[in-house]
């Protein structure tokens, strides 16, 4: 195995192949990623010794397994996946989109404030009909009684579907359940 260190930026990489004036080459860090340099643009050829270039071999490697594919069929590799993550962390908060609701479902919800036991506010959002106005600020123990009540399963029986998701989550299936048996009520009596 072939280490060179890219003059430019000091990055130690292993050579792959030359062709011509270019080399392809595997960068050696945590970032595993194959890229093509200039033959002159190396320096400090050196070879490792066998045990080193084993594990240099074996993270590029890892690092290079196939973990899924893409939207057009294309492999995804760990490394990229990875990339992935780290541009979504570097948006600014106000343009991720993980806890805000698309814009055009915003004209069915309701949007109000919560004061927890602590003190604490929170702003959120529901479809305010009479079954989420009755749930804000309802511990979830009250809502699975209500449920309960509503659906005419027991409270273990709720809890036991619903126990692996977050306390929002079964709050949500929590109201829905309620919705439907309103409604079928409703139905019943017309």
């Amino acid at each position: 195995m072939q280490v060179a260190i890219i003059t430019k930026t000091r990055e130690q990489v292993e050579i792959v192949a030359v062709n011509g004036g270019w080399t392809t080459v595997h960068t050696l860090g945590a970032d595993t990623r194959e890229m093509k340099v200039r033959n002159g643009a190396l320096s400090g050829h050196t070879t490792l010794s066998d045990q080193a270039a084993s594990l240099a071999t074996a993270k590029a490697e890892g690092a290079r397994v196939v973990r899924s594919y893409d939207n057009n069929g294309g492999p995804v590799t760990a490394l990229k996946k990875a990339k992935e993550a780290i541009a979504r962390a570097k948006k600014p908060v106000e343009d991720r989109l993980n806890g805000v609701v698309y814009a055009g479902y915003l004209p069915q919800y309701e949007a109000y404030t919560a004061t927890l036991r602590d003190g604490t506010v929170r702003r959120s959002i529901d479809k305010g009909d009479a079954v989420a106005t009755q749930l804000r600020g309802q511990d979830l123990a009250t809502t699975y009684k209500d449920a309960a009540a509503a659906t005419g399963l027991s409270v273990k029986d709720l809890q036991a579907r619903f126990e692996h998701l977050n306390p929002g989550m079964q709050r949500m299936n929590l109201g829905n359940m309620i919705r439907r048996a309103l409604r079928e009520a409703a139905k019943a009596v017309a």
